[in-house]
């Protein structure tokens, strides 16, 4: 085994972490990884967002109660089966959304 430190380095955009930074386990990658501009979560990020505007302009809410009030309408509205259907998916998927930003 070499006596050489290793210096690890982003993949993404070159950062160097001090000497010796385990390539895993350590807090200073985990905390990089959320701020590093060219990681693919930057652009899965941008995605989530453009798909969550898109799901709010359909339902016409992001607030968690009114989504709920709004499935309860829906199941018993006289629409389609298919129509129900997607909505009431993209209201658990913004319930879902909100969920998950309320954890991080």
């Amino acid at each position: 085994m070499s006596n050489e430190s290793r210096v690890l380095t982003c993949v993404y955009c070159g950062m160097e972490y001090p000497q010796d930074t385990p390539a895993w386990g350590a807090e200073i990658l985990t905390e990089h990884i959320k701020i590093c501009e060219k990681h693919p979560m930057r652009k899965a990020e941008v995605t989530i967002a453009k798909l969550k505007a898109a799901l709010i302009g359909l339902v016409g809410t992001s607030d968690k109660g009114e989504l709920k009030k709004m499935e309860i309408l829906i199941r018993v509205a006289q629409a389609p089966d298919a129509d129900k259907v997607g909505m009431i998916n993209a209201i658990h998927t913004l319930i879902d959304l909100e969920d998950t930003a309320n954890k991080g």
